[in-house]
């Protein structure tokens, strides 16, 4: 039983991943400080709801997939440049400091900070350049001196600065992770390969031992070999190579008819030149067929070879004067030699 909880997809999902990544709650205060200050600093108008909207949208955008297309930044900017304009020409322009009044400029900056995060550096700069070109013009048509203008906006080049070199700061931090966790994850991939190389050859030595338990304690023990045992000798000496040519196809039933094949006098060569990519099922079915082919040997010599290529294996088997091959896809379709043919 799978007991691993997954989020939905689509909307749903990045909703919730948002609301537990403490996102939503984010944009929901965003959204809630600026209402409160939009609409009780100087009375509420449709320009400043105009603007909220015009401000928290990116916001929104930000906080529910955390990346922007350029078609979706560019209005974004936009929006924010022309809330500016909306805020900054309906400040009081009798040369008194606007205070809260101006709160647009602070929120619009917050907004390209979450630009920078997302290392749209350029865009938000360029944004609050045009704010800035925008409070200067304004102050100058209003004849309160474009010094008053730049006044407003000055503060939030530093703000924007500091929330740019963090961003930088961070995004290099990232990267450094990202390939921190890349390396890792490849050393413990060649630690667990490793593993099961070492494994395998672990296995593939008892089972070599266990086949030539009884002859070594035979031989320790001074006890004459006949004609027999010096065969299985032989045996077992080609059942060694065989682990170490052919380690993933000479078990079970190819195996047995190997040692089978050699005790009748049978030169059995086997070669394995399938690659990692090659599925095991595959490979078994190849195995079993040159076993049926080599149980059937009756020449002094007997070659199997196993490639593969494109996750296919191809194995061909080579009796005496006569060859047989076959071709097994992953899919289970199998392609064979009709018969077998003479070998020059």
């Amino acid at each position: 039983m799978n007991d691993t909880w997954h989020l939905p997809g689509g909307l749903t999902g990045r909703l919730l991943r948002s609301l537990l990544g403490g996102r939503v709650a984010y944009f929901a205060l965003f959204v809630l400080v600026h209402s409160v200050l939009a609409f009780t600093t100087a009375g509420m108008t449709w320009f400043d709801v105009l603007e909220l909207v015009l401000i928290c949208a990116p916001q929104g955008v930000l906080a529910l997939h955390r990346r922007m297309s350029t078609g979706v930044l560019i209005v974004s900017a936009a929006g924010l440049v022309l809330a500016a304009a909306l805020g900054i020409y309906s400040l009081p322009s009798d040369g008194r400091w606007p205070g809260y009044e101006a709160w647009q400029l602070g929120a619009i900056t917050i907004s390209l900070f979450g630009f920078a995060l997302i290392r749209r550096y350029l865009a938000a700069w360029l944004v609050l350049l045009g704010v800035a070109g925008i409070a200067v013009g304004w102050a100058a048509s209003t004849n309160q001196g474009w010094a008053y203008g730049a006044g407003l906006v000055d503060r939030h080049f530093g703000t924007l600065l500091v929330g740019t070199l963090f961003a930088w700061s961070l995004a290099r931090s990232s990267a450094t992770f990202e390939v921190y966790r890349a390396l890792e994850r490849r050393t413990r991939a060649l630690e667990r390969a490793a593993s099961a190389r070492a494994s395998a050859r672990r296995s593939a030595a008892e089972s070599v031992l266990e086949q030539a338990g009884p002859m070594l304690r035979a031989i320790a023990d001074g006890r004459p070999l006949s004609e027999t045992d010096r065969r299985e000798l032989l045996v077992l000496e080609g059942a060694l190579r065989d682990q170490i040519r052919a380690p993933h196809v000479a078990v079970g039933p190819l195996r047995d008819a190997i040692a089978d094949a050699r005790r009748r006098g049978v030169n059995v060569l086997l070669l394995d030149e399938t690659g990692p990519d090659v599925d095991a099922r595959t490979r078994a079915e190849a195995a079993t067929w040159l076993a049926e082919r080599v149980a059937s040997a009756r020449t002094e010599r007997f070659v199997g070879r196993l490639r593969s290529s494109d996750g296919a294996v191809s194995v061909t088997a080579v009796d005496g004067a006569t060859s047989d091959w076959a071709t097994f896809e992953r899919s289970g379709r199998r392609t064979e030699s009709a018969h077998s043919s003479a070998v020059s």
